[in-house]
């Protein structure tokens, strides 16, 4: 289903992740009433929200150039059919990962609405990652690679890091030993560059 509205395009840049300035898609106004009628035009900030704005506000246009700097394409700002099928892609491509990875029944849609939400904060809850059911850049790469089958590795200690302490030991003990006057400078240096990998 193609991104056909202003709306459809606020909410995938939204659940993307992409800042849609201080009251949000949704806000009529914030803690310190957030309400910049030079970037969004003559509204009643009581009663419209950014979501059903029907001009191009500088918000969205600031989230445009934002995706479009992540996505490697020329970055305008500008709305346009390559900007929302490159979005609507982003998208589909994210719901098929989340299918993959959750084993959900989710439509491949291309548009970003409550089943996608509602997956992606569960994808977070099952990764320990901050739940806020906004697919980011860092969580579509992360859920990406486990889609993949490649699992972020935990670091563990190995024989990499047990030869690491290793060196420190021995590191410690030349310079002790240059400190006591048992090796001179040369013998020290010598030493050090015989241990180094």
């Amino acid at each position: 289903m193609p991104i056909t509205s202003l709306q459809d395009l606020r909410e995938n840049l939204d659940g993307l992740g992409y800042y849609l300035g201080p009251r949000g898609l949704d806000g009529l106004g914030n803690s310190v009433n957030a309400c910049d009628r030079d970037i969004l035009g003559a509204i009643n900030c009581d009663t419209t929200s950014l979501r059903v704005l029907s001009n191009l506000d500088d918000y969205t246009r600031a989230a445009i150039l934002q995706y479009q700097l992540d996505s490697n394409m020329a970055a305008t700002g500008n709305d346009g059919a390559d900007l929302r099928s490159s979005i609507e892609k982003t998208v589909r491509i994210l719901q098929n990962n989340l299918k993959i990875v959750l084993k959900v029944d989710i439509e491949l849609s291309g548009n970003y609405r409550r089943t996608t939400y509602s997956a992606v904060k569960t994808y977070q809850r099952t990764r320990k990652l901050p739940v806020t059911g906004i697919a980011t850049l860092t969580v579509r790469r992360r859920l990406n690679d486990d889609a993949k089958g490649v699992v972020s590795p935990t670091p563990t200690p190995t024989s990499e890091l047990n030869e690491l302490r290793k060196l420190k030991s021995d590191l410690i003990t030349l310079k002790q030993s240059l400190q006591a006057r048992q090796i001179n400078d040369q013998e020290f240096i010598r030493e050090v560059f015989a241990r180094l990998p």
